[in-house]
Order: C-alpha cells, then structure tokens, then sequence
C-alpha cells in the first residue's frame, strides 16, 4: 500500500481515536497498517510484551481475565471507540487477555512504534490518556455489576455496550460465549434472553442477537450503562 494511499485511508478512519485526530497528527502514523480481526483471534495474552496496539474501526474484542484454571470473565470490551494494547504506551505488561469476538477491521501498530508516537505526538497523547480514564472506568463499573446486579441487568447491559462499541444491532455471539463472558452458566443466559425476547428487547436466532428497541433495554439495563457510556462521550469531546 503506498503511503499516499494510507494516508487517505486513515483520513476516512472509523475508529473515534483516529477520527478525533488532526490530520498532521494522523499523517505521522504512517506505519500502521489495515487488518481484519477474524473471531477467536488472541490480540493480547496475560503477561506477556504487547506486540501490536489496534485501533478497532468494527467488530468487538473482549478483554477477559484468566484464571490458573484457565476459566475466564470479560472485564471490559473494545469496539471502534478504542484501541486493544493500552499498556504498551504506558510502559507495563497487562494481566489480562484480549480476544475478539465479532470480527471487525482494525488498524495495527507496533507496540514499540505507538510507545514513540504517544510521546512525540501531542494529540494523541491527550485523546489516549482520556481513553485510558474512560477504559479504567469501564473496568470499575464491570466489577460493581457483577457483583450487585441481576443476571437481567447485567445482560442489557452488554447487548447495550456492545452494540455501541461495535456499531451495530446485530451482534453474532452465542448464548455459550455470553455464559463466559459473564461469569454464569449457559442455562440462565438462555432463560434471561428468552424474557427479553418476550418483552420485544431483542430478537434472537441462531448465533445472533439482534437488538430490536433500545430505549426499552436501556430502561431494563443497570445505571452500569450510562456511566460507561459517559466515560466514552467524553473521550470524543
């Protein structure tokens, strides 16, 4: 890819990082490169020097953190407001692993590379340091919802987060991986699904989920969401 050609490219980036960007700013990164995150793909592993940062445009990568067990809960989910590999700028290894969920595209960067960048380039010193505040924020709240909240609330409030995250209404991911991804078990996922289906929340086939009214799943979703929801606004002031 020529680098004229890149350059235009990331002028049309969906990513909000990108996107809030000036386009000096964006010129310089010059180095990344476009990639598709397929399902399944492992972007980050536990503890180990974060080869690349993405600066996801679509699709929607879990951050989960894994027990010796190797059994696993989502602590906060990445989509095109973000970038996957924030401890690479911030100078640490990360405890926790990145996976993606529903495939998307993204823009790739060595970690090494992006560590110079955010030293050298202002603007996007500023806008990832905002995210890093909204991301903790996230991380918080996750943990105070599975704690204090019903199994109902806690998924709208990820349909809710994923959606915006991923940009669309129809999230391919299967009441298996939702199990997972929560902390329960597969059998009360579906039972939870099926009431929000009845109430015209959602609408669900096979490894789909397809939100059908929003406002009302707001309305069933804890105050989780519009906390977590701010924290990205602000990102994008």
């Amino acid at each position: 890819m020529t680098t004229n050609r890149k350059t235009r490219m990331l002028d049309k980036a969906s990513n909000k990082i990108l996107e809030s960007l000036s386009k000096e700013s964006r010129a310089e990164l010059r180095s990344m490169e476009r990639v598709t995150l397929h399902s399944g793909m492992v972007l980050q592993e536990p503890d180990r020097e974060i080869e690349h940062v993405y600066f996801v445009e679509g699709g929607l990568v879990s951050v989960l953190s894994v027990n010796d067990d190797g059994a696993a809960i989502e602590i906060g989910v990445i989509g095109s407001e973000g970038m996957v590999g924030i401890p690479a700028v911030l100078g640490g290894f990360c405890p926790y692993r990145a996976v993606v969920q529903i495939q998307g595209e993204a823009w790739r960067m060595r970690g090494k590379s992006i560590a110079n960048h955010f030293q050298q380039n202002r603007s996007l010193h500023d806008v990832l340091l905002k995210y890093t505040n909204s991301f903790l924020v996230q991380v918080a709240q996750g943990s105070i919802c599975n704690c204090f909240h019903t199994l109902q609330e806690r998924l709208s409030r990820w349909l809710l987060v994923a959606m915006d995250a991923s940009g669309s209404g129809r999230l391919k991911v299967t009441h298996d991986v939702l199990a997972r991804l929560l902390g329960t078990r597969r059998a009360s996922v579906t039972v939870t699904a099926g009431l929000l289906q009845k109430a015209g929340l959602i609408t669900m086939s096979r490894g789909t989920i397809a939100i059908s009214n929003k406002s009302g799943l707001e309305e069933m979703a804890c105050e989780c969401y519009q906390i977590v929801r701010e924290g990205v606004r602000r990102v994008l002031q």
